[in-house]
């Protein structure tokens, strides 16, 4: 593989891990909250600049390819123009459509995920799989960021505050999703820095070790409970060492997560009110169960999935309401809200492709993947976030790549 395509399929691994947190960064000191919206965790820019970015790459190999090496520059210029121009126009254009679109808007979230597949595919196919090296560094550099993030928090506020927030800190839905970004990256790190195969670097044992620890203290710092519980199950039953060690590194994300439970520390403002995961639980399974065939067909999407009833979690509403009405997308939980949303078929499809990508590259990178998953996906909205959906179907197809049968080429 050429030095431009590994640039190309490691860029939208570091566009996640240090692009977006540099963006976050830059909208919180510049006082943009809308720019953090757009190139955070939730926002879809990020993917969107990619995906044109690998556009204008494929038809400008596609043009030089028939009109030669001698308008190359200016061919390349001119095409990455007209694009730009086109998707300004376009979005001027279709922006007032797009705005009398919104009962199509619950149906668009719930297609972020296997648009975000689908690019991950597509980006694989035409640049090839990220190294799995270089998703593990990556999650050192981020690491390394919340790191600093927590002190400089802890310094300005002359406080512990949970999770930080003074550079990258948006409230515990960042939290739990940078979290999950560096159990993704610490699943990278479960089969060592190098195959059986390969000699192994000067050095190269101390650089992973480097890398493992930067990840484990990003993730001590965020207190995300999600993140510390995922984080505990790859370290006690995947990840290789002494029994003790691992035993040891567990008990501190039990701690961990003690705190965030029990201490009276201070933690960034999420913004909203949550009514628990209990609760959400509770409205869909009563929801399916008086509308059995959604267990195959899934609930309606642009319709409340249950109201709560006076009686409903303790909560004491008039005798003329009818309820509180919680829609699909409110879901916190990326496994029940594609339950709600899609059906029994929605998940089993899901945790089918990505035990396919495991059981093919026969690593404990890939049964990491899964095993993180399981845990953030059933406690946060992890799938449905683009950041976490993006990097995860890059990470499973890496997976997919870096088995026997493929040489282990992406190692």
């Amino acid at each position: 593989m050429s030095g431009g395509s590994q640039l190309l399929a490691r860029l939208p691994l570091v566009a996640a891990y240090v692009l977006m947190p540099l963006a976050i960064l830059a909208g919180r000191l510049a006082g943009r909250p809308e720019f953090v919206q757009h190139f955070g965790p939730q926002g879809l820019t990020l993917w969107l600049a990619l995906a044109g970015l690998a556009l204008v790459l494929s038809l400008g190999s596609e043009l030089l390819a028939r009109k030669g090496p001698a308008k190359s520059a200016w061919a390349g210029l001119i095409l990455a123009a007209a694009l730009a121009a086109a998707v300004h126009f376009g979005l001027r254009l279709l922006g007032p459509v797009l705005e009398q679109a919104q009962p199509l808007a619950p149906l668009l979230d719930e297609l972020h995920l296997p648009a975000l597949v689908l690019f991950a595919a597509a980006w694989v196919w035409s640049f090839g799989a990220p190294p799995r090296r270089d998703l593990a560094r990556l999650g050192g550099i981020l690491g390394g960021l919340l790191v600093l993030d927590f002190l400089l928090t802890a310094i300005m506020a002359r406080q512990v505050v949970l999770g930080g927030g003074f550079l990258l800190g948006g409230g515990q839905a960042t939290s739990d999703t940078l979290a999950l970004l560096l159990c993704i990256a610490l699943s990278a790190t479960l089969d060592g820095p190098e195959s059986q195969s390969e000699p192994r670097p000067e050095g190269g044992g101390r650089s992973s070790g480097l890398v493992r620890w930067l990840i484990l203290a990003g993730l001590f710092t965020t207190f995300s409970r999600s993140g510390l519980l995922a984080a505990g199950c790859l370290i006690l039953f995947l990840e290789r060492g002494p029994v003790q060690e691992r035993l040891a590194l567990f008990c501190a994300c039990a701690l961990g997560i003690w705190m965030s439970l029990a201490l009276p520390l201070a933690r960034v403002a999420s913004g909203g009110e949550d009514l628990g995961l209990a609760w959400h639980l509770t409205a869909v399974m009563e929801a399916l169960k008086q509308e059995p065939s959604a267990w195959l067909t899934g609930l309606p999407l642009g319709e409340p999935v249950a109201l709560a009833m006076p009686d409903l979690g303790g909560l004491d509403w008039a005798p003329e309401s009818a309820g509180l009405a919680v829609s699909v997308f409110d879901i916190p939980s990326s496994w029940l809200r594609l339950l709600a949303g899609w059906g029994a078929g929605g998940p089993a499809l899901v945790l089918a492709g990505m035990l396919a990508c495991a059981l093919r590259g026969r690593r404990r990178f890939g049964f990491g993947l899964v095993t993180a998953t399981l845990v953030a996906a059933a406690l946060t909205p992890a799938l449905h976030t683009p950041a976490t959906a993006g990097v995860l179907a890059l990470a499973c197809a890496c997976a997919w790549q870096d088995s026997p049968q493929s040489g282990g080429a992406s190692q």
